[in-house]
Formats: structure tokens, C-alpha cells, sequence
């Protein structure tokens, strides 16, 4: 099965959903990785895409954001398309709460991380921490930052600029900021400056992503993917957040020490013991196992 781009993987009992960005569409494949159903095509009417980038579950929803169009689709976990809701702004991501409705991460509230949109209109939600706000300077950075909303009830917010998981509670109230291992995380940020700076400055980058997926998992806790371009993340491929312990605990491939594809893949965790990867800079896609690695 060949794709245009794979922009995100959710995996599902059955299979998993696959958002081709660059052939718009979503693509269901079994658990051997054998397509069962393409859904969509390119277009603007009910079911069509125009990018197709990220994919969510919530219960019996399949929700897939369509930035190309400004909104997002419903669908069954058949594939089924039910119904569209337009979203606001430029968004990077989007989560369904059972009280709140659609929350969307996105640049419509400056001093929020997210959106929630409902029949009555947009409103703020998820105000940024003092201590996390970041001065642009008037320049429009794209927004990165993801959400995900656990079976309690919380929503989570994973600060793209300051490598930080933002938990919140229904009310809207801060509950807790979780920050990625402090060496990672310097590690990480630095080689985000030194990207910007590359490619001429913040003027001329829109936006640097690290974190590529932020999942909850069966256990309570939540996974967040990391992509790397540094040679000594290499084999770092995402961190299990544990929200009661407060820490992140970091996922490698033991057997990809030495791979040079492993540098920058991409990671969807669907378990404790079994991921997708999408090697760099190809559009395929195959499982490995995986293991939590203590490190000091």
C-alpha cells in the first residue's frame, strides 16, 4: 500500500486509520498492514479532504481533522462518514470531551492553548501558564501544540514550544505541568533555536515540531511521540507520561542503536509492547516491539 504522505495512525481493535495528507484520504488497514478501505478523496463536500492530519478517538468517533478544509469529520470505526463541524483558525489539533464538546488546538485565542467550539459559538479554554508564554514578537508562529482528553475526564495540552504537558480540568481550572526530562528537553529546545536559525531566524519559520502524536493509553498514562533530527536522540522514540508520579519515562528501540533509518522516525504506540513506525522521509510503514527504559 503506497500513500502520498502519512500524516498521522490511530490505531482501533480492528486495524488502524491512516491520514494521507498528500493524497487526501483515510486509509484503513487490518492488523497485518493490508488495506481494507480507502474513505474520501480529494474535494470539499461531505467525506472529501483537502489534508487530512490528524486522527482522534472518541468512543465510537473517528474524528479527523481536515486543516485544508477548516473543519472535522466524523466517522463510524467502519469508516462510515457522519457528519463535518467547522473549527476555527489554523488548528494543529482536536479532541472530543463527553461535557465540553470539540476542543481544538489551534491560533484562534492567543492566551489560550485551546478552542472549544460549540453551536453557540468559540470560546477560549486552557489559559497558557505565566511562567509558559512565549513572546513572539507580533510574528505568527503555526500552531503545533497537541490535545488529548483521558477516560477521567481531564484534557491535556502538550506545549510544542515548551516541551511541557499542560493538564487541565473540566472547569478549566490548571491541575498540573508536567515538563519532559530536563536534559532531553534542553537538548531538544536548542535544537529547535538552531533549526530557526538555519532556515533564516523565527521570521522565516513557521514552526519546529518535535512531538508528533500525544495518545492516552489503556494504563491511564499518556504517550507522546518524539521525531529528533540530533544524532544522540536517535533512538528516543517517544516518552510514556505518568500523570499521577508527575514524570516521563522514555521509549527507545533497543534493536535501532545503530540504525541509521531510525534517526527521526515516527512512532504511534498502540500498547506498552507494539508500535507503528514510519521510518523518515518514506511513506510506509511497519510494527516493532518496543520497551520502557528507566534512565537516570
Amino acid at each position: 500500500m503506497s500513500f502520498g504522505s502519512i500524516a498521522d495512525i490511530l490505531a482501533t481493535p480492528s486495524g488502524y486509520f491512516v491520514a494521507d495528507g498528500l493524497d487526501p484520504r483515510i486509509v484503513l488497514l487490518d492488523r497485518n498492514l493490508d488495506p481494507v478501505r480507502i474513505v474520501g478523496r480529494e474535494g470539499e463536500g461531505p467525506g472529501e479532504y483537502k489534508f487530512p492530519s490528524r486522527l482522534a478517538r472518541a468512543d465510537d468517533r473517528i474524528l479527523a481533522l481536515d486543516g485544508g478544509n477548516g473543519r472535522v469529520a466524523y466517522l463510524t470505526l467502519e469508516g462510515d462518514f457522519v457528519a463535518s463541524q467547522r473549527i476555527p483558525g489554523f488548528a494543529s489539533a482536536v479532541a472530543l470531551h463527553p461535557e465540553l464538546g470539540l476542543l481544538v488546538a489551534g491560533s484562534e485565542f492567543p492566551d489560550h492553548y485551546l478552542a472549544r467550539v460549540t453551536a453557540q459559538g468559540d470560546a477560549a479554554f486552557g489559559r497558557i501558564p505565566e511562567e509558559l508564554r512565549v513572546d513572539a514578537g507580533g510574528l505568527f508562529r503555526w500552531p503545533v501544540d497537541l490535545v488529548t482528553v483521558t477516560a477521567d475526564g481531564m484534557i491535556h495540552v502538550l506545549d510544542a514550544d515548551q516541551l511541557a504537558l499542560v493538564s487541565f480540568r473540566p472547569d478549566g481550572a490548571l491541575a498540573s505541568v508536567t515538563f519532559l526530562p530536563r536534559d532531553m528537553r534542553a537538548r531538544e529546545l536548542e535544537s529547535a533555536r538552531e533549526t530557526d536559525e538555519v532556515f533564516g531566524g523565527p521570521t522565516r519559520v513557521l514552526g519546529t515540531q518535535m512531538v508528533t502524536t500525544l495518545r492516552p493509553l489503556q494504563d491511564g498514562r499518556l504517550f507522546a511521540g518524539i521525531t529528533s533530527v540530533r544524532p544522540d536522540s536517535a533512538t528516543t522514540k517517544g516518552l510514556v507520561l505518568d500523570l499521577k508520579r508527575l514524570e516521563a519515562i522514555p521509549l527507545i528501540f533497543p534493536a535501532d542503536r545503530d540504525r541509521q533509518s531510525a534517526r527521526g522516525a515516527r512512532v504511534y504506540l498502540e500498547g506498552l509492547d507494539r508500535a507503528m513506525v514510519n521510518p523518515m522521509a518514506t511513506a510506509s510503514l511497519e510494527t516493532a516491539p518496543v520497551e520502557l527504559v528507566a534512565r537516570d
